[in-house]
């Protein structure tokens, strides 16, 4: 019989890590001379703590997996290119802005990671939600945190 598997120790002790290096932080922002500016690396501090107690608790009570399941194998070309689509968003931003780069990287990213077939409806779909969430964090950034964000020249 073979054994029952573990939980997600690595994944675990990470995000432990985590909630420490956030309470650092976040202790650290509040020496900030202006205190508009730990207002934004206090709120990325506290999400980053809260979804890591949520990843703990989520991996202590879920239901362990089939041990006879076996895992499905990763796809190193997909991963290759997400590391080579995010490094050219990265080159590409301050050139095309951080609408236009953002938008480009969200459709190579949705072609590195569709598993089932493209049809019209799916595109559609994904075309429409990649602009809401691109535009979403560009006016959260730029408009409500106020961050300098790359704009598009053209625009």
């Amino acid at each position: 019989m073979p054994a029952k598997p573990d939980r997600d120790t690595p994944g675990i002790i990470l995000a432990a890590v985590f909630i420490m290096l956030a309470a650092v932080f976040l202790y650290d922002s509040r020496n900030l001379v202006d205190p508009d500016s730990y207002v934004f690396p206090a709120a990325i501090c506290t999400v980053m703590i809260v979804l890591s107690i949520c990843f703990i608790v989520w991996n202590v009570i879920r239901p362990q997996p089939d041990p006879e399941a076996a895992p499905t194998p990763g796809s190193t070309p997909r991963r290759v290119g997400l590391v080579l689509v995010m490094l050219a968003s990265a080159f590409v931003m301050p050139y095309a802005g951080f609408l236009l780069a953002g938008l480009g990287v969200f459709a190579a990213l949705m072609m590195l990671a569709m598993f089932e077939p493209w049809n019209p409806k799916r595109g559609a779909i994904y075309a429409i939600v990649g602009v809401a969430i691109v535009t979403g964090f560009y006016v959260l950034f730029a408009k409500v945190f106020l961050v300098p964000l790359p704009e598009t020249p053209f625009l």
